[in-house]
């Protein structure tokens, strides 16, 4: 088994001027491969999505860890954004839009 770390992204909510909020969060997973961790990913954070009445984005990113044994499903980091955009283009702009390509290089 492994632990495989889970960045999910879901709009938080509207803050008093109108902005939008964005939440950045990663929970890691005891897994036997990515698969699996991606499995309980999906499980965790669309139960934290309704019971938060949070909206998910639908791609996540996972990170093999390393070192001592961890706690399945711990929340390991979370930070929160504003942004004058909508979910989609909020992880275009911080996720897609900088992403090295190494055939450019």
């Amino acid at each position: 088994m492994e632990w495989i770390a889970i960045r999910s992204i879901y709009h938080f909510g509207v803050n008093k001027n109108g902005v939008n909020i964005f939440e950045e969060r990663v929970v890691v997973f005891e897994a036997k491969d990515f698969d699996d961790a991606h499995a309980k990913a999906a499980v965790e954070s669309e139960m934290y999505a309704k019971e938060n009445e949070f909206i998910l984005h639908p791609e996540q990113i996972g990170y093999k860890q390393d070192g001592e044994q961890l706690i399945d499903g711990y929340e390991v980091w979370s930070e929160l954004f504003e942004a004058d955009l909508t979910l989609e283009l909020f992880y275009s702009e911080r996720y897609e839009k900088y992403v090295y390509h190494k055939e450019n290089a």
